[in-house]
C-alpha cells in the first residue's frame, strides 16, 4: 500500500527527503522541488508517490545539483 500524505510538505519530508537521506546521500545535495514535481501525484491522488523505484533514483540523479 502507498503511503499518502495530507500534505505536499509531509510527503516531501517523508518520501524524498527522508529516502534519499537513508540512500547515505543528502538532499541537500538534489533539487528536492523538481523531484516533487515529477514523483508526487496531487492532492486528489492524496500526496503519494506516483513512480517506481528505479524511476524515482533515475529522477533523483536527474536533479542533482552541481
Amino acid at each position: 500500500m502507498t503511503a499518502t500524505y495530507s500534505t505536499k510538505n509531509e510527503a516531501i519530508a517523508a518520501e524524498i527527503v527522508a529516502v534519499i537521506n537513508s540512500g547515505m546521500a543528502d538532499a541537500d545535495d538534489y533539487d528536492v522541488d523538481a523531484i516533487a514535481d515529477e514523483v508526487l501525484g496531487d492532492y486528489g491522488d492524496g500526496y503519494a508517490v506516483q513512480v517506481e523505484d528505479d524511476d524515482f533514483w533515475a529522477i533523483v540523479a536527474k536533479h542533482a545539483r552541481n
